[in-house]
């Protein structure tokens, strides 16, 4: 009661894109002018799954269907979320929405790969100041980054690629196999600030 809601931007992209370098980046220059802002990232979340509920590469939980599952299937690579997984994506979107409504401001890194998640954004964010941002790489970049990143398995991001860019209505667009991360952010705070709320 009496809280004045915070605003939220969201950093759409496929793995190794860049997302939480950038957030990272635009939570220092807001903190450098004054302006308290979170990182909520999807995978602080996911890394919270029990290895039983897992598979990816070599381990497999005795709960993994129920959970998340990372394989390859015919050389493509597939990533399958269970009821718990789905769980945990709806908990990530509940806490992004908790705390602007809280008050605070949230800066949350999301691939969102089909339209049944980007319409669950809609309802979680309805009446929250949210900006859109499209983190944009270009695929050969992308799949050096993921490869001398050495954590992901091979063909994640190609994967994800054309999916993560297909359903948000995007307010700014960063490139960040052109702009350094410092660069970056100022480009979509200076977006945001011009918003409209």
């Amino acid at each position: 009661m009496g809280v004045t809601m915070g605003s939220v931007i969201v950093l759409n992209g496929p793995s190794s894109s860049g997302k939480t370098t950038l957030a990272r980046a635009l939570q220092r220059r807001f903190a450098a002018a004054g302006a308290c802002w979170f990182v909520y990232a999807m995978d602080d979340y996911f890394s919270k799954v029990p290895p039983e509920w897992v598979k990816a590469g070599n381990h497999v939980g005795p709960h993994a269907e129920q959970g998340v599952v990372l394989e390859r299937v015919d050389g493509a690579f597939r990533m399958r979320l269970g009821p718990i997984g789905r769980q945990v994506l709806a908990a990530w979107r509940g806490a992004v929405g908790s705390a602007a409504r809280a008050g605070l401001n949230v800066i949350a890194d999301d691939v969102i790969l089909t339209e049944e998640e980007w319409n669950a954004w809609q309802v979680e964010l309805t009446s929250i100041d949210t900006h859109w941002v499209r983190v944009y790489i270009a695929l050969e970049v992308l799949e050096a980054r993921e490869l001398a990143r050495g954590d992901r398995m091979p063909g994640h991001a190609r994967a994800q690629y054309e999916d993560s860019y297909r359903y948000p209505a995007y307010d700014a667009e960063v490139d960040t196999g052109k702009l350094d991360p410092e660069s970056a952010a100022a480009a979509v705070i200076q977006a945001w600030r011009a918003r409209n709320p």
